[in-house]
């Protein structure tokens, strides 16, 4: 009988520890993955800025240099 409970106190405490390495292991796991969707996610944000600040000084010379072209001064 004492055997028995030993190996069943033997196993409660394996699985005890291995549901807490699991836990810590996706717990790292997470982490990183929340690291690499902050980084991802600033930049496509600062690709974007970048890119609809380009459209705008695109724009800009564009309308100026239509204004130029229709609109010059004799």
């Amino acid at each position: 009988m004492m055997k028995a409970e030993l190996i069943q106190e033997l196993q409660l405490l394996q699985n005890s520890r291995a549901n807490k390495i699991g836990g810590e292991m996706a717990d790292k796991i997470l982490s990183s993955v929340d690291v690499v969707n902050e980084k991802l996610t600033s930049s496509i944000l600062k690709r974007g800025s970048m890119l609809l600040n380009l459209e705008k000084g695109l724009n800009f010379k564009l309308l100026k240099q239509l204004k130029h072209r229709f609109f010059k001064a004799e």
